[in-house]
């Protein structure tokens, strides 16, 4: 059996690109801001859309413009 290769979303590479202007892991970002590392996962690669709480923590922290944000979705 192999695994599915997913895609990360736009709105999964605009934050991946912050988190490397950072220079912080995703992990560490979960990690400081109480995010489930599966969550942030799933919200990268669209498998769920993104609980609004999870979402709005990470377009916060990472200093993402909304309208780059609603642009990505």
């Amino acid at each position: 059996m192999t695994a599915k290769h997913r895609e990360l979303t736009s709105f999964g590479v605009l934050v991946k690109k912050r988190l490397l202007e950072k220079r912080m892991s995703q992990k560490q970002f979960c990690n400081l801001h109480n995010i489930p590392e599966i969550r942030f996962c799933e919200i990268l690669y669209g498998v769920i859309s993104g609980k609004r709480r999870y979402r709005k923590i990470i377009i916060e922290k990472l200093g993402i413009p909304e309208h780059d944000a609603l642009q990505a979705e």
